[in-house]
């Protein structure tokens, strides 16, 4: 998985996360609660907005651009009427958009871990030493 998937990947599990805990704090009439992890949940939607290139995306950015300015709109509506059905829907487009993401995610990392093993394979019959890689994260 590259760093920018899996920051990309963090950056919708944060979305969530806040997402549910402004619904929960609607529902718990705590709108301090609500308005704080609302706040937060659209201002990560806003830089998955702003970090779309439009140029490598194509149609899938434009329609990436036009799912998240929709989710902004009904966020602000949920809030306007203090409504969780509407965080719920948001919290479904999410989680969908999401799903697809980490699938792709996967699959690419699969395919990596694939090739890496028949290089691997081809060069011990070949009698080639293979450089160990070691990856730190912090």
């Amino acid at each position: 998985m590259t760093d920018r998937g899996r920051l990309l990947l963090m950056m919708y599990e944060g979305a969530l996360k806040f997402l549910r805990q402004a619904k929960a704090g609607l529902e718990e009439q705590d709108i301090a609660k609500f308005c704080r992890f609302l706040s937060k949940s659209q201002a990560i939607i806003a830089e998955l907005m702003n970090t779309l290139d439009f140029d490598k995306g194509g149609k899938i950015a434009k329609d990436l651009d036009r799912l998240y300015d929709f989710m902004l709109f009904y966020l602000t509506e949920a809030n306007l009427h203090r409504d969780p059905e509407r965080i719920g829907k948001v919290i479904g487009l999410l989680e969908t958009v999401y799903k697809a993401y980490k699938e792709i995610v996967e699959e690419e990392k699969a395919q990596k871990s694939a090739s890496e093993s028949t290089t691997e394979s081809r060069d011990k019959e070949e009698g080639k030493e293979t450089p160990r890689r070691v990856q730190i994260s912090l």
